[in-house]
This record gives structure tokens, C-alpha cells and sequence, in this order.
């Protein structure tokens, strides 16, 4: 795909749109590694019932959607820089597949965290969602920017639209990003680039007086 990209000067981006439980995941797991709380599970299980979940309920279709969900915790988590916090993340993965639902999708997440002193605690979500209805605007979205890109005479791997995939593609030397702060932040800044503005800075300091 990215020789072909190459050959054809061709923008690609990555795989599997992010609309509902890994959203989730990218925009609470790097709050809480910023907040330096430790991880000990993350139970995740999604009940669905339109054409995506019934192939999921494929045990050969699931086993690359689950390598793509549990790709994102492994990424924002820092196992090595700090051992005591994330070394033993246990990730657990289901998707049931429900007809019932139809294109109403639920996800349900079970986090056990732990703060100072290893105190545990826990963190419960229920995500009540539509599965085409988030994914819509993310389709339109890529579809501007692809173009966008191909016009401003960008071809290969796009990783500044990491921020819509649960798979986004990185050069091979880097690791993708799953942070969604990160992401979004990285999208703004090369749009403004394209428009010829300065790119965002969050470093603060026009609050301080410098000696």
C-alpha cells in the first residue's frame, strides 16, 4: 500500500475509523498517565448489532480488531519509563455481536486504577452510541483532507490524520501516536502550515515574566 501510494503520489493515512469505545480509551488514558495514576486492568466489552458487529463476530475478523484496540494502551502507557505503574496492565477485549441493537452501539469499560499509596480505585463507562453517526463526519472529514493533501502535493503516509484512526500509519522508524491530544494537535498544526499560519505552541509562557 505505501509503495503504491508512492507510485500513484498518493495520500494514505491508516485503518479501522476511531468512533466509540477507543475513542474513549485515547481521550481518558492520557489523562491519567499525565496524571501519573497507575493502571492495574482495563475490562472492555461492545454490543452491537448492525453489519460491522456481525462480522466481528468472526473469531478471525475480531482477533485484528482486537490487535487494534489493544495497540492504544500500549502506546499512551509508558511500561518501561514507569514499571510500578503500567508493567502489569491487563487488557481485556469482547464484541458481541447483539441484532437486536442495530446500528446502536454500547460499549462498557471496567478501568481499576490505583493512586498514591497503591489505594485502588475504579472507573465505570457506559457508552451509549451510534455507530454511523460517528463514523459519518469522520468519512466526510478524511475525504476534505485526502483532497486537501493530494492539492497541496503531499503523498505517502499522511500521520497528521493519525487523529481519526484506531490504526494510524507512522514511517517506519517512528511509533504512531494514539494520544487524541496529540493527534488533534499535530492535525491543527499542519493545517495551519498548508494556510501558511504559525503553528500552535502550548508552552504558557506569556504568563510569566522572564528575568
Amino acid at each position: 500500500m505505501i509503495e503504491l501510494a508512492k507510485k500513484n503520489s498518493m495520500p494514505i493515512a491508516g485503518k479501522d475509523f476511531k468512533t466509540g469505545q477507543t475513542l474513549m480509551k485515547t481521550i481518558l488514558a492520557p489523562g491519567l498517565a499525565a496524571r501519573m495514576l497507575g493502571l492495574h486492568g482495563w475490562f472492555s466489552t461492545n454490543i452491537l448489532g448492525n453489519r460491522d458487529g456481525e462480522v466481528l463476530d468472526d473469531p478471525g475478523s475480531f482477533k485484528s480488531k482486537e490487535v487494534s484496540k489493544a495497540s492504544v494502551l500500549d502506546s499512551i502507557f509508558d511500561r518501561k519509563l514507569y514499571p510500578e505503574l503500567y508493567k502489569d496492565i491487563y487488557h481485556k477485549i469482547r464484541i458481541e455481536y447483539y441484532p437486536p441493537r442495530g446500528d446502536a452501539k454500547e460499549g462498557w469499560d471496567n478501568i481499576d486504577i490505583f493512586g498514591w499509596c497503591g489505594l485502588p480505585m475504579q472507573i465505570k463507562i457506559n457508552f451509549l452510541c451510534r455507530d454511523s453517526i460517528l463514523a459519518a463526519p469522520v468519512v466526510l472529514d478524511l475525504v476534505l483532507f485526502m483532497d486537501l493533501a493530494q492539492r497541496a502535493g503531499l503523498s505517502g503516509i499522511q500521520e497528521w490524520l493519525s487523529f481519526y484512526f484506531k490504526s494510524p500509519m507512522a514511517r517506519p522508524d517512528l511509533k504512531p501516536e494514539h494520544d487524541l491530544f496529540i493527534q488533534h494537535l499535530k492535525l491543527q498544526n499542519t493545517l495551519r502550515i498548508l494556510m501558511g499560519e504559525e503553528v500552535l505552541d502550548h508552552s504558557g509562557l506569556d504568563y510569566y515574566e522572564l528575568a
